[in-house]
């Protein structure tokens, strides 16, 4: 069966006798010794006379060979195709080294069969001035026979190659079209030699009308040969049978003064999809019937190497498009191009040249590139083949390959266009983050500066963090919450570094602070490149390297930022192998609106809660230190956020006095609602620091109680973290509601009831209850232990999950 839309790409190959290589350099006096003048081409051979030659040169090199072996390996190696190899060895030692190297390969050889008896093929390649001469033994008993296959050879591929070396077998060219027919698999067939095309020319073309190869691909050698029989079988058919007109016709078809691409270009089109013709130093020219795609439909646009004068005769009508001829029949269209070879490689030695070609041109048509691209990456892969001794590439010469093709590519596109700009910008922001290190990375709103209520905050964890992970810090160098968190790793003694951009928002001129060090920020113009480089600074690249991402109060950039990152963890692009901790802090409920948005995705199905686990949201800067150490097992940091108050509500660590209602001094609020103890997770500390916390809040709470009558006796309604006012049934009939966070409409309050929190086990009244419970300056927490507030980062998951159903549209 064919494989499904999204599993990889699969490619078969049937390599009919496995084949051991041995390459030899030899003088031109020596090889016309060897094998007589007529040199060059591949011939079989005895045993005896191969074991003979082989004497004769001395020194060579063994490697797996074969046609269908080259191009597995070559696709496997030089494209990262999954490859599957059928085919038959001998169960001798050069049988074991053929496998060996394919699977080295990365070939997939568990549908090799092996041959108890006979020995497995071998070659003497034998070079001389750029050119091969082959003479290969091929034991009758260790050939695959055409009942030896069946559909499971093939079953997942979406390409099989074959080659016409098959024909060597009776019936095991047919037998693999049919089964990969069966399969759902296109074929690409190789002519394999002009010696193969002499002897089994008859079976050859059989084959071909058979329709079932999609391309085919030839040398000039081996198109001359298929020309000449087949104009001969075309002719003696008409002369038998004089009064048929379309036997007549495809005689006349083969007009004497056609060139030889034109020729058998016209021939293969006739059977086939498409079809190749090599012409060595001349690159190659190609035809495609029908055109498979929109894409396919634009590779005649800038054909600029066609030259006419190779068509003349093909397709009847002609007509120009673009630059190359096509010709229009029976709702068909063919497009044809020539592509020059490529300039200034010297030939070493030209075996597996032309498999090599193979490779690249399969590869370019799975991706669906247009027929001239298919050629220009096939004509790349040949020429990095003979540049070498031998048909396997080394890494090295995969490389050039891949340089020379993507560097060609890139020359077109970044030419005069923004691509070379960001490209550059790249290596700046990558050059710099080696440079500092790996981090933690604060991303926050440009507006939020110095007068906000965060600003403090941020310094302070920022601070904390560096503290505690003694990593760099990371921002976007640029105002408000990414100048705050910087100060704060400043102060840390760590690495500051800053990715910014040439403009931030609420800005009007380029912001370029000054407050980083010189050289430790970098400019881009371009967001996408700023996104990246963030992106990376907090990526782990080993076990031991502590980064985060940590999200302050932010806008639309704030939430570009996130979003991105959490579409890499939601696909696990980031984090997969080395998990990165990403905090949302959400100081006074900051984020309580994005955890409702979340929600709704979640109710839709377009996000599933499970997604965000792995991020958490953290309310004080405490949870945020605590969390981090818990995931880098470090030893947790004394709290800052409750131990001390400045008289503002406000702590040294920039953290607000955190609500009291949950003290258990029943202190009664506007509304009438007192704050009762909840059950929930408590502050570590010994019995004394927990008396004299809970003593202090109990304090701060009838402190504000007695604020709240003299606001009442004076007309004014007080909103209290004990008070029902801050409740949805604020003041109108004193009807209390559970306060706090499990009594407010906020994203977190249910989450707060579920965990037992915030003083709703017995009390009412809270904190930011209602719909207007962000306007109180005391949060409750989400757990309380005897009136002391204790709270931890929980996941984004656990948030969506609290928060309950939301009635849909229509409901």
């Amino acid at each position: 069966m064919a494989p499904a839309p999204d599993e990889p790409l699969r490619v078969g190959t049937l390599q009919v006798s496995a084949l051991v290589d041995h390459v030899a350099s030899v003088q031109r006096a020596t090889l016309e010794k060897l094998v007589g003048p007529e040199t060059a081409g591949s011939r079989r051979c005895t045993l005896p006379e191969l074991q003979a030659i082989l004497a004769a040169v001395g020194e060579f090199n063994s490697k797996a060979g074969g046609s269908a072996s080259n191009v597995a390996r070559a696709l496997a190696t030089g494209f990262g195709v999954n490859v599957q190899l059928v085919g038959t060895r001998g169960a001798d030692e050069w049988g074991a080294l053929y496998t060996s190297s394919m699977r080295r390969a990365g070939v997939d050889t568990d549908r090799m069969r092996v041959a108890h008896e006979g020995s497995t093929g071998r070659s003497a390649i034998l070079t001389c001035d750029g050119e091969r001469t082959m003479r290969t033994y091929m034991d009758p008993q260790v050939t695959t026979r055409a009942s030896d296959l069946s559909a499971s050879d093939f079953s997942g591929c979406a390409w099989v190659f074959l080659s016409a070396y098959c024909l060597y077998s009776e019936g095991l060219l047919q037998r693999a079209v049919d089964l990969a027919a069966e399969v759902g698999a296109k074929v690409v067939l190789d002519l394999a030699s002009y010696e193969v095309v002499r002897t089994y020319h008859a079976q050859l073309l059989e084959v071909l009308a058979g329709g079932g190869v999609h391309f085919t691909i030839c040398n000039e050698d081996e198109a001359a040969m298929l020309v000449k029989y087949s104009a001969e079988a075309a002719a003696a058919a008409a002369a038998a049978a004089p009064h048929d007109e379309a036997l007549a016709a495809a005689a006349a078809g083969y007009p004497a003064d056609s060139s030889l691409p034109a020729a058998v270009l016209r021939l293969l089109l006739r059977y086939c999809a498409g079809g190749v013709v090599t012409r060595g130093v001349l690159g190659c020219v190609a035809g495609m019937r029908r055109v498979a795609s929109a894409r396919s439909m634009r590779s005649t646009h800038s054909m600029r190497s066609a030259r006419s004068g190779d068509w003349e005769g093909i397709g009847g009508k002609g007509g120009s498009d673009g630059g190359g001829k096509g010709a229009e029949g029976e709702g068909e269209r063919e497009v044809l191009v020539a592509v020059p070879a490529v300039p200034g490689v010297g030939v070493v030695d030209t075996t597996g040249a032309g498999d090599h070609f193979t490779a690249g041109f399969m590869y370019a048509l799975t991706q669906d590139l247009p027929l001239e691209r298919c050629c220009e990456v096939a004509c790349l892969a040949g020429a990095s083949a003979v540049r070498v001794v031998g048909a396997e590439l080394g890494a090295g010469d995969w490389k050039w390959f891949h340089a020379r093709l993507h560097g060609d590519l890139a020359g077109d596109v970044v030419q005069e266009s923004s691509a070379e700009e960001v490209a550059q910008e790249l290596l700046g922001c990558y050059s710099l983050i080696s440079r500092l290190g790996r981090g933690a990375v604060y991303f926050g709103s440009a507006r939020l500066a110095h007068g906000s209520p965060y600003w403090e905050r941020a310094i302070r964890l920022a601070e904390r963090v560096a503290l505690l992970l003694g990593s760099p810090v990371w921002t976007g160098g640029g105002p408000g919450m990414m100048r705050a968190a910087s100060e704060g790793g400043l102060r840390a003694g760590v690495p500051v570094g800053g990715i910014r951009i040439s403009r931030e928002a609420g800005t009007n001129v380029l912001t370029m602070e000054d407050y980083l060090s010189a050289g430790s920020a970098f400019t881009c113009k371009y967001m996408p490149t700023r996104k990246v480089a963030l992106t990376d600074a907090g990526a782990r690249t080993y076990l031991e390297q502590r980064t985060g991402y940590l999200f302050l109060p932010g806008g639309l950039g704030t939430m570009d930022e996130l979003f991105s990152i959490l579409t890499l963890l939601q696909l696990g692009k980031l984090g997969s192998t080395l998990p990165v901790p990403l905090v949302i802090v959400n100081w006074d409920g900051f984020y309580d609106g994005l955890m409702t948005l979340l929600k709704a995705f979640d109710e839709t199905g377009a996000l599933h809660a499970s997604e965000v686990r792995q991020v958490m949201v953290a309310e004080t800067n405490d949870e945020v230190v605590e969390y981090l150490a818990s995931f880098y097992d470090l030893p947790c940091p004394e709290r800052e956020d409750l131990m001390t108050d400045d008289g503002d509500g406000v702590v040294p660590g920039g953290e607000e006095e955190e609500g009291a209602e949950s003290s258990g001094s029943g202190a009664e609020g506007a509304g009438g609602g007192g704050g009762g103890g909840g059950a929930g997770g408590g502050i570590d500390g010994s019995p004394a620091e927990m008396a004299e916390l809970a003593a202090r809040l109990e304090q701060l709470a009838r402190a504000e109680a007695a604020e709240a009558a003299a606001a009442a006796a004076a007309g004014g309604t007080a909103t209290l973290p004990g008070s029902a006012a801050a409740g949805n049934g604020a003041g109108d009939g004193g009807t209390p509601h559970h306060g706090g966070l499990a009594g407010g409409k906020g994203p977190l309050a249910a989450l707060a009831a579920e965990e037992g929190a915030s003083g709703c086990g017995g009390g009412s009244g809270g904190s930011r209850g209602g719909d207007s419970g962000a306007g109180s300056r005391h949060r409750s927490r989400r757990g309380s232990v005897g009136g002391v507030v204790a709270a931890h980062a929980v996941s984004a998951e656990e948030v969506l999950h609290s928060l309950g159903g939301t009635p849909k549209k229509g409901q």
